[in-house]
């Protein structure tokens, strides 16, 4: 089975990337391909919800906003049930097709908390292709903490975003193929 592919999008806050990336999961799945993982989206100022793509479950990642001095995520108050309901998400998320997280960020990479269990799953390669969001300011704690594997940075932005939930789905389309040409009968 050839390495997976992980791709690594990067860029601005609310330049995006989550937009792309739900673009990229709804051709996937209409296309009949086995896509898992964890889609974030911001509801508020200080407000987050999480979407986990294999069943469609939708709900608040966040507490109501208080100021909290040294928290690992000054701008939001994560809500701890909801962290435990997505990580056990996460880890039923594999084997895929397709694996997205949107994002793995300071908590994970620095603070060791959240999702930080995902290090783990992407180590155990059952996926064909993962698609990762991750701050610039954090992409070399990224590439340290994820498994060996073929990496792919993307940088989004207002030029670049145009048509990238297309390249997306094309890469990943594009990696199945060479997936299950390498190995008959692996790939869903």
């Amino acid at each position: 089975m050839p390495t997976p592919r992980i791709v690594l999008l990067t860029g601005g806050r609310q330049i995006g990337k989550t937009t792309t990336l739900s673009e990229a999961v709804k051709r996937l799945q209409d296309a009949g391909v086995k896509v898992a993982g964890l889609l974030t989206q911001r509801t508020g100022p200080h407000d987050l919800a999480v979407i986990e793509l294999y069943t469609g479950a939708r709900y608040s990642l966040t507490d109501p906003y208080r100021d909290i001095p040294g928290a690992p995520t000054p701008n939001f108050v994560m809500n701890e049930a909801a962290f435990a309901r997505s990580t056990a998400a996460l880890a039923t998320s594999f084997p895929t097709q397709v694996f997205v997280l949107d994002e793995i960020g300071p908590l994970e990479l620095r603070h060791h908390r959240g999702w930080v269990s995902v290090l783990d799953l992407l180590k155990r390669e059952s996926y064909a292709v993962a698609f990762i969001v991750v701050r610039p300011e954090l992409l070399g704690d990224a590439v340290v903490e994820l498994p060996d594997a073929e990496y792919t940075v993307i940088r989004v932005d207002v030029d670049s975003r145009q048509g990238l939930g297309s390249y997306l789905f094309d890469a990943a389309t594009a990696r199945l193929s060479d997936a299950s040409m390498a190995s008959p009968g692996c790939g869903r």
